[in-house]
């Protein structure tokens, strides 16, 4: 199993991290997909802003991650200005389109909005793993019992994704 593919929801990601109790180092996460999990690719979905966040780009790029930039849509909520990239779509599209490139699949969010590819991918096994950034942001359609053995905390992985 040395074909897998990563993908990655990074607006997820990003915003659990804050939750973790360690400062997270993408180095090391990209180590233990390729090292643990026997990643070929990894994808990183995440919403394209044209004046910030240039350096994390290409911090990202340099560590190895696919970028999937999207560019979002600005909305206002509550008369407050909502900034949403809504990842989602590629990231679904992504790995159904890649689905005969690779071995297994490692889904990397805890959005109950990849139900459906996750249990598709787990009925033509195809997933390998559900890396949820935490546990309290996770959807309970991943807590469900056909995903029990397929799920992970990175939140409880201190030791391997400390900076």
């Amino acid at each position: 199993m040395n074909n897998n593919y990563a993908f990655i929801d990074g607006q997820n990601l990003h915003l659990s991290l804050n939750k973790f109790s360690y400062e997270f180092s993408y180095e090391k996460f990209m180590l233990f997909l390729k090292n643990d999990l026997h990643i070929a690719k990894a994808f990183y979905f995440i919403g394209f802003t044209e004046n910030r966040n240039h350096s994390r780009y290409k911090e990202l790029r340099s560590i190895g991650f696919i970028l999937s930039l999207r560019k979002p849509a600005y909305r206002s909520v509550n008369g407050k200005m909502e900034i949403k990239a809504n990842v989602d779509s590629n990231l679904i599209t992504h790995a159904l389109i890649k689905i005969n490139d690779y071995e297994k699949a490692i889904l990397v969010t805890g959005d109950g909005d990849y139900y459906c590819l996750a249990k598709y991918l787990l009925r033509n096994n195809k997933l390998h793993r559900i890396l949820s950034p935490c546990k309290s942001d996770c959807s309970g359609l991943f807590k469900s019992n056909i995903f029990r053995n397929k799920i992970t905390y990175m939140s409880r992985m201190r030791e391997i994704l400390q900076q």
